[in-house]
């Protein structure tokens, strides 16, 4: 039987990354209730949306280093991993489906123009939301980011079975692209004739948010973890990429002055940005950007972009929000307001909720694994 005789080794880098992700998430969303007036400023809170795609990679990243960790050791390593995985994530999504429930009820709402079916919280609690367009984001706001999420963990261990290098890496990076386009056709012939013209955004928004639309950036992170994992070529390559993307950036102003062209708005080239950024913190982790900080907001990130909405909704209910006029300074301290109680609470629910959570998952996992029933010498 395998056993696991040494813990799994955290990198500061990954919860930095987590962090810089939620923090952007938040950044868009208190910008919506306090709006700046530069345009500069506003795009850049804007972009904050685009954390979603910085978790995937960081996501892509741990499971990919656990997996090689742990399947050496467990015994059932794909058993273990769903029931990792799910006690990581259920306990505190369910509290949140509870929690929009109760908050906005069952009313029509921009994801759910007709209203709120009894089925969509079934799907929701199932994370089976992420197939219609009406429930992908209509129950928990952000939802559709944990649906995506929860499908990849899904098919992981089998992608695990067949992606064993950097060239396999590239072919999947490929055939994700593949599916995307293909799936994108699909759903639109699906869905587009079921909604009026008024409501057609269900079906584009489903189109990008929906487990294919997001499954290249999956497939950026797994690149991005067997790129981490040569040691003795990291730094090199990194060197390399970084002058690359240089020279990228240089020919991206170029085409903007003559052409008024922005590639660099696409999800899946700042999931290749992410990527490298990832790669650069692993190999300098300067302590401006990796430091206990943002680190411990990286570790309650979860909970963070659960209650997040929740508390922007808090704060417009009880007449804080109105206080702050639409304006760049307003907006930028409304947002490190949003930040701060959003810490305080997430603090709490990480000690009651997630550790709980993963603590009943990893005593699971023990009984299991142990012989006969007994208590495994070492824990996983």
């Amino acid at each position: 039987m395998k056993r696991v005789s040494t813990p799994l080794k955290k990198y500061a880098f990954i919860d930095a990354l987590r962090g810089y992700a939620i923090l952007g998430v938040l950044m868009v969303h208190s910008a919506q209730s306090v709006a700046p007036r530069h345009g500069f400023l506003h795009t850049a809170m804007a972009g904050g949306g685009r954390g979603v795609q910085l978790f995937y990679i960081a996501s892509a990243v741990t499971l990919c280093l656990s997996w090689r960790f742990r399947s050496a050791h467990e015994t059932h390593p794909v058993r273990d991993f769903y029931i990792r995985r799910f006690f990581r994530i259920a306990p505190m999504f369910y509290i949140g489906i509870v929690l929009y429930t109760l908050l906005n009820g069952f009313a029509a709402s921009y994801w759910a123009p007709n209203g709120i079916k009894w089925w969509f919280i079934l799907l929701t609690a199932l994370f089976l939301h992420g197939f219609h367009p009406e429930t992908i984001d209509s129950v928990v706001p952000g939802g559709w980011s944990i649906a995506v999420e929860m499908t990849f963990y899904l098919v992981f261990p089998l992608l695990m079975k067949y992606i064993k290098s950097i060239p396999s890496c590239f072919a999947f990076l490929a055939l994700s692209l593949l599916l995307w386009k293909l799936s994108s056709l699909i759903y639109y012939q699906i869905f587009a004739g079921l909604y009026p013209a008024d409501q057609q955004y269900l079906v584009s928004e489903f189109v990008f948010q929906n487990f294919f639309g997001q499954l290249p950036v999956f497939a950026i992170g797994i690149l991005t973890c067997f790129v981490f994992e040569n040691k003795k070529e990291l730094k090199r390559r990194v060197v390399i990429f970084d002058c690359i993307f240089g020279l990228i950036v240089l020919l991206q102003l170029a085409i903007l002055l003559r052409f008024q062209m922005n590639f660099l708005s696409n999800h899946f080239v700042f999931s290749g940005i992410f990527a490298l950024c990832a790669l650069n913190l692993a190999v300098f982790p300067v302590g401006l950007f990796v430091n206990r900080f943002i680190s411990m907001i990286g570790e309650i990130s979860f909970s963070m972009y659960v209650v997040h909405v929740a508390v922007i909704h808090f704060l417009s209910r009880i007449g804080f929000t109105p206080l702050f006029e639409p304006g760049d300074l307003s907006s930028i301290l409304f947002y490190l307001c949003v930040v701060a109680l959003t810490v305080l609470i997430s603090r709490v629910l990480y000690a009651t909720v997630e550790t709980r959570g993963i603590s009943l998952g990893k005593n699971i996992i023990k009984r299991l694994e142990a012989p006969g029933g007994a208590e495994p010498a070492a824990s996983a």
